[in-house]
Parts: structure tokens; sequence; C-alpha cells
């Protein structure tokens, strides 16, 4: 299997598996199953996206690979994300659920990061 669609296969994963999560633990985010894959599709394409450009425009402001760097850009797409997809079938609301679907998210990205070194966004 080529690499890169290994780790991008790897990537859609673990957001799945993250977001999953995030719904079960917060009354506050809401998706429908059948728009489930779609967003977990724009959400892991926004995560990739952002995370080149903002290392290509501002390599010296903010850093992807810091703690900061990541938690603000796994928000913008996840904020991203709410906006394309139609409140019905993925929905976020109040801070302290921003907060923790963001934390929760981020942190499986941190933990497939160490799994796939050829994370999507370093290919």
């Amino acid at each position: 299997m080529n690499p890169l669609f290994k780790s991008i296969a790897i990537a859609l994963l673990a957001n799945a598996g993250s977001l999953a999560i995030a719904v079960l633990v917060f009354s506050g985010f809401t998706t429908s199953v059948s728009w489930y894959v779609i967003a977990v599709a724009i959400f892991t394409a926004l995560n990739v996206a952002l995370r080149e450009v903002v290392a290509i425009a501002t390599p010296s402001l903010i850093r992807v690979s810091t703690i900061a760097g990541g938690l603000v850009l796994t928000l913008g797409a996840l904020a991203l994300t709410n906006v394309i997809v139609p409140d019905a079938h993925f929905n976020i609301v109040g801070w302290w659920t921003w907060l923790g679907v963001t934390f929760i998210v981020w942190a499986a990205g941190v933990a497939y990061g160490e799994v796939d070194s050829k994370a999507p966004a370093n290919t």
C-alpha cells in the first residue's frame, strides 16, 4: 500500500475514533450517523491542510508541533467542519464542549503522530 494512502487511512481512523469518543462524552456535541463519515473526512482534510498552510505561512510565529499550536489548529479544523456540515448533522455547542472535544481530538492526533511518523501533513 502506498505510504501516503496508508497514512491518510490511519489519520481517518484516528479522527473517526476520537470524534466518536467526544460525541459519547459530551452531550453538547451531536452528529448524525449519515453525515458522520463525511464530517470525519472533512475534518481530516481541513486538519492536514491547515497544518500545512500554517507551517508554510508562519514558521516563526506558530509551530504546529507545539501543544498550543496543535490545539489551535485542531480547534480551527473543528470550527470549519462545524460551519461546513449542517447543524442537524454535526454540531458542537457550549464552551466546555468545544474545549473538551478539541482536547480529545488533539490528544488522539498526538497519539496518531507517535504511531505514524509519515503523517499526511509531513509527506
